[in-house]
């Protein structure tokens, strides 16, 4: 079909994204400003523990509502299938993002039991990432949704290569790589900024840290083995949404639930996240060691 520019698409887009900023810094205002001074400063330092009673329950419906149509899905067509899946992918990606920290909570209790051998860095960073599931989840998420959408993407096309000689038009596949790049282009900004932000506010604690007595090359340790908890937690959450959005449409097509992968795709996605991952809480961490303990306190 002919392709067709409209400018109105600009401020439609200007529009949603500024409704959008607004609505959320109001939402995350609101609380604060019903609370009590005391207990508002004490959340904004430790975090607050819960969900709250609109966002669990939306989550949950989220999930279950990408389990329903990943069902129903699977009695399609396989051309409808195929576009009903955006549909399953984004209720589950949105799940995750509501879940956030009751999902990596789980995950970083099983790492610091997997860690606890390797040393008191490691055991360190899984108190951190333990304590700390709100913040770490907010780098997560973006990072799962990267993970998620990416093989979703690639996966439909290589399998479909696997199994008929071809993985479409050169015109779709062009566009779907192309635009899944550039959203994981900008979900990965995001899971960077939300890194750096997380090391830069631990800054005082850090420097805490050194004055007890804590080598900086234990510091720096600590912090690789919080990306990695952070990678490998966003790499099987992503991983599973993709999943569980590919067995629907695979099955119906190729009567097989399981996607064909060559290996260097998953290597790629892996070493970029954990690459990302550490790039970005490493760099921080870093800086924040340049300076005088007693001077950060």
């Amino acid at each position: 079909m002919p392709f067709r520019f409209t400018l109105l698409a600009l401020p439609v887009c200007l529009a949603v994204a500024a409704v959008t900023s607004a609505l959320a810094g109001m939402g995350a205002a609101a609380r604060f400003t019903w609370l009590r001074p005391a207990k508002a400063l004490a959340e904004a330092a430790s975090g607050r523990k819960g969900l709250g009673l609109v966002r669990t329950p939306l989550g949950v419906l989220a999930l279950a509502g990408g389990g329903v149509l990943s069902a129903v899905v699977s009695t399609l067509p396989a051309e409808k299938a195929g576009q009903s899946a955006f549909l399953v992918l984004i209720l589950f990606c949105a799940g995750v993002g509501l879940l956030g920290p009751r999902i990596i909570g789980p995950a970083a209790w099983l790492a610091a039991r997997v860690t606890r051998p390797f040393g008191s860095a490691a055991e360190l960073a899984m108190i951190n990432v333990t304590s700390q599931t709100r913040r770490f989840a907010a780098a997560v998420v973006p990072l799962t949704l990267v993970v998620g959408f990416g093989v979703t993407k690639i996966a439909v096309h290589t399998t479909a290569a696997y199994r008929t000689g071809s993985a479409g038009s050169s015109g779709e596949v062009w566009l779907d790589y192309t635009g899944t790049g550039l959203y994981a282009a900008f979900a990965a900004i995001a899971a960077a900024n939300t890194l750096a932000m997380i090391t830069f506010e631990r800054r005082r604690d850090l420097a805490l840290l050194r004055v007890v007595g804590t080598a900086p090359a234990q510091l720096r340790t600590m912090a690789a083995w919080e990306a990695l908890v952070v990678a490998l937690t966003a790499l099987l959450i992503g991983t599973a949404v993709a999943l569980l959005t590919l067995a629907p449409i695979l099955r119906t097509a190729y009567g097989s639930a399981l996607p064909h992968l060559p290996w260097p795709v998953p290597a790629a996605i892996a070493a970029t996240t954990l690459t990302l991952t550490l790039l970005s809480t490493g760099i921080p961490v870093l800086t924040s060691l340049r300076r005088r303990a007693i001077t950060a306190l």
